[in-house]
């Protein structure tokens, strides 16, 4: 097949082969001599820029011998039909160790957050988002989250859009200390825009999404429901989710408004974490 421009299935399916052969002990140029492909062919498969049948995939698995579980994973991807959404399941509330949402925040240049009821994972603490999965999840899943956040440490970070519906503050996540904590995390934090109750909300922004553009391919929308999550590039539904990040910039509050709201809430929990001390029990907002 020729080259394609890569879509949200192919760059997920690239990402696994590529995982394949990075962790067996074939290299780059023997795996294409062993198949009889350019090391271009590789290269392209592996970017999600090339299409190939099931059969090619399962000898570039086979060639890398490797284990049972990441053969039928990677096969399972290769005979899944572009629909231009991807459905992939994971525990409640928790996709962050989902490859197809890694991937994509790694390269994304602008990612646009929105959420109405938590704080955007990507600007949790480590204490809310503990307290946002409760401890039965174990620590690894918290750390998944930290890692994640990492993209902004790197030298060409992408930008972050975040905007965030005034409920979320209301919403007490693990006591008013961890809450003040998070409220100076967004107070010092830039690119984040608070949306207020006081205004009626656009269809648009009734639920969270995310959008993320890139310098290489088409955009990408991203919403989560409990434990399913969408991944999206068809044209009809990008054209859908920019509208929205064009509503959250219009109705949004700048972010100097922004901080001055955030300003406010760490103060209130910032006395209400003073008071569980003084008098003990739980503080209520």
């Amino acid at each position: 097949m020729e080259s394609r421009a890569s879509n949200a299935l192919s760059r997920e399916l690239g990402d696994a082969l590529r995982r394949a052969r990075r962790s067996s002990a074939v290299g780059f140029n023997a795996l294409a001599e062993e198949l009889g492909w350019s090391p271009g062919k590789i290269s392209k498969l592996e970017r999600g820029m090339r299409g190939t049948s099931p059969l090619d995939i399962a000898r570039y698995v086979g060639s890398l011998h490797a284990d049972q579980a990441t053969f039928d994973h990677i096969m399972e991807l290769a005979r899944e039909l572009n629909t231009g959404h991807l459905v992939r399941k994971h525990e409640l509330a928790m996709p962050d160790n989902l490859r197809a949402l890694i991937l994509h925040e790694q390269s994304a240049t602008v990612i646009w957050a929105y959420e109405i009821i938590d704080i955007p994972g990507l600007l949790q603490t480590e204490d809310y988002a503990r307290a946002l999965m409760e401890a039965t999840v174990g620590e690894h899943r918290v750390a998944e989250r930290m890692i994640r956040q990492r993209i902004f440490n790197r030298p060409l970070p992408p930008e972050g859009r975040f905007f965030i519906l005034e409920s979320a503050l209301h919403h007490m996540v693990g006591g008013p200390q961890v809450m003040y904590e998070q409220m100076l995390q967004l107070l010092f934090r830039g690119g984040v825009r608070l949306v207020s109750l006081t205004i009626q909300l656009p269809a648009s922004l009734l639920s969270a999404f995310t959008f993320m553009t890139f310098a290489d391919h088409s955009p990408v929308s991203y919403a989560e429901t409990g434990p399913v999550s969408v991944f999206s590039d068809d044209i009809e539904t990008t054209d859908r989710f920019r509208r929205a990040c064009k509503d959250l910039d219009r109705v949004a509050l700048s972010e100097e408004q922004s901080r001055s709201v955030f300003a406010r809430w760490a103060n209130r929990y910032d006395r209400l974490r003073e008071e569980q001390r003084e008098f003990g029990g739980e503080a209520l907002a």
